[in-house]
C-alpha cells in the first residue's frame, strides 16, 4: 500500500496535476428511522461474503462490504427492498465504496488521520439530527442487522476527504474584488426577475463508458422518489455534490446562476416537481423545484420584525404530493387576510399549537428559508407557505423596522458563495484524478 501511494504521488509530480479548491463536504448520512422499511439482511454465505467485488490499488472491497452498505442505504432512504432494487443500486453503491477507499488512501498518503473522537462526534450529530437518543443509531443498525463498522467506515471516509481537500485546496483559493463586484451587479440587475428555490441530486459520469449505467441509476432513484422516498434522504445517500450535506438544498437562485441545461427544464416545472435526469458536462442531475418568486435584488438588509404565523403540521415523512396539497390549502385560507389579528384568528381554528405570535425578532437570526421570504415582505401581507417546525407556516409581519443594507456583509456572503463554487469544481476534479491514476478492478 505504501509503495502504491508513493507511485501515485510520483505520478502527480510527473504530470503536474492541479488541485486548487476545497469541497465543503462529501455527503451526509441520512436516516428516516420511524417509518423506514427495515429490510432483513440476507445472511451471506461465508464464501460469497468474502468474494471480492472490487480491488482499489492494493485494497479489496468484499461482497459483504457491498451488501451491508446496500442494506444501510435501503433502510435509511425508505426504499422498498427487493432483488430488482438491489441489482439496480449495486453499481452506484460500489462506485461510492471505491471512491471512499480512494479518499482514505489519499488521506493516508498525506498522513492525515481520523480519530475515534471525530467519528463519534459525527455519529452523535447524526443521532441529534434525526431526533434519536444517545446510542439510538447503534440500535437502529442492530435492528437491520448491519454492523456499526459499515457506518464508521463511511464516516471515516467523509472526515478524511474533508481533511484532504482542506489541506490541498483551501490555501490556493483566490477570489478577487472584481469578481465580487461582478456578482453584486448581477444581483442588482436581476431585481424583479424570476428566482427559483432548487434542490439537487447529482451523479457524476467519470468516464464516457459509465454514461448509460449512471443514467439508469438516476432513473431508478427518480422512480423511488416518485413512490414516496423523501428527496433529502435520497440526496444524502446518493448525491456526490457538496449540497448533499443539506439534503441537496441550493436556496434561491437567479436565472444567471443556473446551468442552461437545468434552466430549460426548471422553467417548465411546477413547485414540488422533480425533473427527469438532466445531463450536464459533469454527470446527471435530478432537480427538485421547491418554489418560485420574484427577485428582490440586494434586499433591504437587516430589520426588526414583529411576526405571527399560521402553522400546520405535516406528519412524519410527507410525500411531495401531500406537501403540495397542504401548501395549497394554506394559501386558500390566507389569500384574503390583511392583518395579523385576522391571521391569528384563522390559525386558532385550523392551525397547530405552533400558530400565533412569534414576538419580535431580528431578520438576520431567522433560518435562511424564512429570511428569503420575509426579507422584502410588506407588513400586513401573508407570506407563501414556508417549511418550518415539522410542517408549513404562513407568516405575516405585524411591524417592521428596517436598518439598512450592510455592504460588507453582502460582499462577505458573495465571497463565501464563490469560494464554495470553486471548491466544488476543483474537488470533483481532484477525485477524478485519483480515479484515473488508481488501479481499480471491478468484479461485480
Amino acid at each position: 500500500m505504501r509503495s502504491q501511494t508513493k507511485q501515485l504521488a510520483d505520478m502527480k509530480r510527473l504530470f503536474g496535476i492541479s488541485v486548487r479548491h476545497l469541497i465543503l463536504g462529501f455527503g451526509a448520512f441520512a436516516l428516516c428511522v420511524s417509518s423506514a422499511p427495515q429490510p432483513s439482511f440476507a445472511q451471506t454465505a461465508p464464501q460469497q461474503g468474502m468474494r471480492i467485488a472490487a480491488v482499489v490499488n492494493e485494497e479489496a472491497i468484499s461482497f459483504l462490504d457491498l451488501e451491508t452498505r446496500m442494506v444501510l442505504v435501503i433502510a435509511s432512504s425508505r426504499i422498498k427492498d427487493g432483488p430488482q432494487t438491489r441489482r439496480r443500486m449495486a453499481p452506484e453503491i460500489l462506485r461510492t465504496l471505491i471512491e471512499e477507499r480512494l479518499m482514505q488512501q489519499e488521506a493516508l498518503r498525506l498522513e492525515l488521520k481520523v480519530t475515534s473522537e471525530e467519528v463519534q462526534a459525527r455519529i452523535v450529530s447524526i443521532e441529534q439530527r434525526n431526533g434519536m437518543p444517545p446510542g439510538g443509531l447503534g440500535a437502529f443498525l442492530r435492528r437491520i442487522n448491519v454492523p456499526i463498522s459499515t457506518l464508521t467506515t463511511r464516516t471515516e471516509a467523509e472526515i478524511a476527504w474533508n481533511k484532504v481537500v482542506r489541506r490541498v485546496l483551501l490555501p490556493k483559493v483566490r477570489i478577487g474584488d472584481d469578481e465580487i463586484d461582478e456578482v453584486i451587479e448581477q444581483i442588482k440587475s436581476n431585481e424583479g426577475k424570476p428566482q427559483y428555490h432548487l434542490a439537487e441530486l447529482f451523479l457524476p459520469v467519470l468516464k464516457p463508458s459509465d454514461d448509460t449505467q449512471v443514467r439508469q441509476t438516476a432513473i431508478g432513484l427518480l422512480e423511488q422518489i416518485q413512490k414516496g422516498a423523501p428527496f433529502p434522504q435520497m440526496v444524502r445517500n446518493f448525491s456526490r455534490a457538496p449540497s448533499a450535506a443539506t439534503g441537496g438544498d441550493l436556496g434561491w437562485l437567479q436565472t444567471s446562476q443556473i446551468d442552461p441545461e437545468k434552466l430549460r427544464v426548471v422553467r417548465a416545472m411546477k413547485p414540488g416537481q422533480v425533473s427527469l435526469p438532466i445531463r450536464t458536462l459533469g454527470g446527471y442531475y435530478l432537480v427538485l423545484l421547491r418554489n418560485t418568486r420574484t427577485s428582490a435584488g440586494l434586499g433591504r438588509g437587516d430589520a426588526t420584525l414583529k411576526l405571527t404565523q399560521f402553522h400546520i403540521s405535516l406528519g412524519k415523512n410527507p410525500t411531495n404530493t401531500e406537501r403540495a396539497q397542504k401548501s395549497a390549502q394554506l394559501q386558500d385560507l390566507t389569500n384574503a387576510i390583511t392583518t395579523c389579528t385576522q391571521l391569528e384568528s384563522v390559525s386558532q381554528k385550523y392551525g397547530s399549537p405552533l400558530s400565533g405570535s412569534l414576538g419580535t425578532v431580528k431578520l438576520s437570526v431567522l433560518p435562511a428559508n424564512m429570511r428569503a421570504v420575509l426579507g422584502n415582505l410588506a407588513p400586513g401581507k401573508a407570506s407563501p407557505p414556508i417549511a418550518t417546525g415539522g410542517g408549513l407556516a404562513v407568516m405575516m409581519i405585524c411591524e417592521r423596522e428596517d436598518q439598512g443594507l450592510d455592504m460588507e456583509v453582502v460582499r462577505k456572503n458573495v465571497r463565501s458563495r464563490l469560494i464554495g463554487q470553486r471548491m466544488d469544481v476543483a474537488a470533483r476534479s481532484y477525485l477524478r484524478d485519483l480515479m484515473r491514476e488508481a488501479f481499480v478492478d471491478v468484479r461485480l
